[in-house]
């Protein structure tokens, strides 16, 4: 499954030595893995004698996305959103403790940049302080607990993040000078995905989580990202729609922001209720 995960994210195909680099195995280990996966036709060994995922496997998560509902319906959904803000979009997805990345759109006519890496199958934890609207909507035990992993000295302000989250009905990724700077450079290289997020994680770790009601007011604001939360039939936030400002907004540009990720997140919503069983 390591072997998999890793083949998946990559941006190409992996030698032998990029996998046993990658994973710890053995290089007889993972040649023994790779010749079951490959007899199986989950990777596929090229010419050059380095590996990539199998058609087998391929045909799988093909066949697997179009059972997904939400998926599918996100796809339209979020294009039709990322040229009404004139921005990146993306759906993140919880599955268990971790977040995925599922599907995400740019505006037309816009190239992908630094931010469209965090869609292929990007994948964090559900840790504090980042995925706030996932937990804002939690019963109260699961928040506490939740909170409760988190560093002391960011639990008290973390408590109030959630409620605020909670009556605004969208997180807003705060932006710092320094994160400006940072992501500016990061946006003029060509920086892997998963170095990325790990920056990205890094940030959020050593900045002033979110905003509260007082800290939002006339002035310019600036933002990474406005998370909205897609409820299941059951009620539990289980996605959340983000839009990616990454940069400084005027307040009447955020609220317009966070209503259009509202907007697209209740429909969505919606959907997950129409198609539940």
């Amino acid at each position: 499954m390591e072997i998999i995960e890793i083949l998946g994210i990559a941006d190409g195909p992996l030698s032998l030595a990029d996998i046993v680099r990658r994973t710890g195995h053995s290089r007889a280990t993972a040649h023994a893995i790779l010749g079951e996966l490959t007899a199986r036709g989950w990777t596929t060994r090229l010419p050059d004698g380095s590996y990539s995922l199998g058609g087998r496997l391929v045909g799988l998560a093909v066949a697997i996305s179009r059972a997904d509902h939400l998926t599918r319906r996100a796809g339209p959904v979020l294009d039709a959103l990322a040229e009404q803000v004139g921005l990146h979009c993306f759906l993140a997805r919880r599955v268990g403790d971790e977040i995925t990345i599922v599907v995400g759109s740019a505006p037309p006519g816009r190239a992908p940049g630094s931010a469209e890496l965090l869609t292929a199958n990007a994948r964090m934890p559900l840790r504090p302080p980042a995925c706030r609207e996932f937990l804002a909507w939690a019963p109260p035990a699961e928040r506490a607990s939740w909170i409760a992993t988190a560093p002391a000295p960011l639990r008290t302000r973390l408590a109030l993040v959630l409620d605020a989250i909670r009556d605004r009905g969208a997180s807003i990724e705060r932006m710092t000078d320094d994160h400006v700077a940072l992501m500016a450079t990061l946006d003029s290289l060509k920086v892997p995905a998963g170095v990325r997020l790990r920056v990205d994680e890094l940030l959020e770790q050593i900045s002033t989580i979110d905003y509260l009601p007082d800290e939002l007011g006339d002035n310019t604001i600036a933002a990474v990202t406005i998370g909205a939360p897609v409820f299941d039939a059951a009620g539990a936030v289980h996605a959340s729609v983000v839009v990616c400002p990454r940069g400084h907004v005027d307040r009447t540009e955020l609220d317009r922001l966070v209503d259009a990720a509202r907007g697209c997140a209740a429909g969505l919503s919606e959907h997950c209720r129409a198609v539940s069983p």
